[in-house]
């Protein structure tokens, strides 16, 4: 068969899913890609609203078997046992050049319930069969040669073998995007954040509590060695997220990855060299890696960042990682390639229904997918400015964990009103009514005004070397002004570093 309704470009997490919820619903969808599985990804930190959306995608298209994806007992149960470790939050622990680490320096704000560090090669699979499970055709070790969008359909041109069509296309190919190349949409201009990376997978790493201080000396209410683990310096910051952090699990392999900030670091030399001479600047960090080997080569990307222009047109649809990424940090990937998803399926079978395809029936897809790269480049680039001294960085990170929250809050109140009505068009309505998609908070307009004015206040820092103290304290009082619309957890208590209900 060469004709179809829907052609998804890439067979990872987004495109699988995608094609799951299209094909579940009648549509026939042919998903391509260059390589094959099982394969490396990145990506790796589930969030809570991250679980949420897997569990609004179950219930909205009635596919039990994602919701497997949203909690890791079920993943261990139904995926395996090496496909995810366990995550009981976020930590951040701050260093000084050629310092002590001291346990006083660290943030672990806990989940309230417990997520997963996934482990992408297996994920991304299990993901592609439940696509194949109901009903989408997949072709891989495929290449594209072009791509032609017409008035009355799509054709995919490929390389040794017939060209194939649809009504529609979807670019799930994330940087490698094919689509963004071929009609020039990609750009960096406009981004506040100039960062690249380098990750890999090591065996042998400690935890912290072995290579650093135990809970003891942290008196963190988490096991840091359980949580994504966020190490951050001046030029960037290092995340350690363990797979076999469980007793059930039975992969042996720890997610490394280092990301400097271009403007204050530009890295020359190897990866391993660079790697090397960032544990000689900060040792306390190199305690982890005492024991650890390399299970695969690093990877290096000199600059992550990148945009769009539009994300859809006349047939044609990004979803957000073609569209644009910022920056791995507080791992908002996840969360908004979920959400499109939510967002653009109903579109495109209505569309399906009334065969119009023009981009108007899909603009709204674009306005959350753009917002979300505008958001998530000032809450890094930010971010990147607070990782200078501890002090500032507690104020900081509770801005973003505060939007976090709410919108973790926002997504469980969406999921409990579809899972008593089932009334699906009503869900959709729902989501589309947010007034701030894209953004952390989704529909607090409290909450946004503070993240706006905080970030003005980092930028202002930065162009106008304000003082960390002066910059520490407008957030602080920007919190305080706003926290009685904020949930209840005592963000202006600077003094709880783990935000821990007062």
């Amino acid at each position: 068969m060469n004709q179809y309704d829907v052609i998804i470009i890439g067979s990872g997490i987004a495109g699988a899913l995608t094609g799951a919820v299209l094909a579940k619903s009648g549509l026939n969808v042919l998903i391509l890609d260059s390589a094959q599985h099982p394969r490396f990804s990145v990506g790796e930190a589930a969030t809570p609203e991250s679980g949420f959306l897997l569990r609004l995608l179950s219930k909205r298209f009635d596919i039990p078997e994602i919701a497997y994806l949203s909690h890791p007992d079920k993943i261990i149960q139904h995926v395996g046992s090496s496909a995810c470790g366990i995550k009981l939050g976020f930590s951040f622990a701050w260093h000084q050049e050629n310092a002590p680490s001291s346990p006083d320096h660290l943030v672990a704000p806990p989940l309230k319930v417990p997520e997963a560090h996934l482990f992408r090669q297996d994920i991304d699979y299990f993901a592609l069969m439940i696509a194949l499970k109901h009903g989408a055709e997949s072709r891989q070790n495929i290449k594209i040669e072009s791509i032609s969008l017409n008035d009355d359909g799509v054709e995919v041109a490929l390389s040794n073998a017939a060209p194939v069509k649809a009504a529609f296309i979807i670019d799930a190919a994330a940087q490698g995007s094919p689509l963004s190349r071929q009609l020039g949409l990609r750009t960096t201009e406009g981004l506040a954040t100039d960062t690249c990376s380098f990750f890999t997978h090591m065996l042998n790493v400690k935890s912290y509590e072995d290579a650093l201080a135990p809970l003891s000396r942290t008196r963190s209410p988490i096991e840091l060695f359980k949580s994504t683990l966020h190490h951050i310096f001046e030029e960037g910051w290092l995340w350690v997220i363990p797979f076999n952090n469980h007793p059930q699990g039975t992969n042996q392999l720890c997610s490394i990855g280092f990301q400097f900030n271009n403007a204050k670091y530009r890295p020359t030399e190897a990866p391993e060299i660079e790697f090397r001479k960032l544990l000689k600047k900060y040792p306390a960090i190199g305690e982890h890696f005492k024991d650890a080997v390399n299970a695969r080569e690093w990877i290096y990307a000199p600059r992550i960042n990148y945009r769009s222009v539009q994300n859809v047109g006349d047939r044609f649809c990004l979803l957000p990682q073609a569209t644009g990424f910022i920056d791995p940090l507080f791992s908002r990937g996840l969360i908004t390639t979920f959400e499109s998803i939510l967002r653009l399926a109903p579109k495109v079978l209505d569309a399906a229904r009334s065969n119009r395809w023009q981009r108007e029936q899909f603009i709204e897809v674009e306005r959350h997918c753009l917002n979300a790269v505008a958001t998530n480049d000032q809450l890094v680039s930010c971010s990147y400015e607070a990782f200078s001294d501890f002090h500032l960085w507690n104020v900081w990170h509770r801005v973003w964990l505060s939007g976090s929250n709410l919108g973790s809050a926002f997504l469980q109140k969406l999921l409990h009103d579809l899972e008593h009505s089932g009334d699906a068009r009503q869900f959709d309505a729902a989501l589309e009514a947010v007034r701030f998609p894209g953004c952390l908070s989704l529909d607090s307009p409290a909450y946004e005004s503070l993240f706006r004015q905080s970030c003005q206040v980092m930028q202002q820092a930065r162009e106008q070397a304000r003082p960390v103290a002066e910059t520490a304290n407008a957030l602080h009082e920007l919190i305080k002004e706003h926290e009685a619309e904020l949930l209840p957890l005592g963000y202006s208590r600077i003094s709880n570093r783990f935000i821990l209900k007062v």
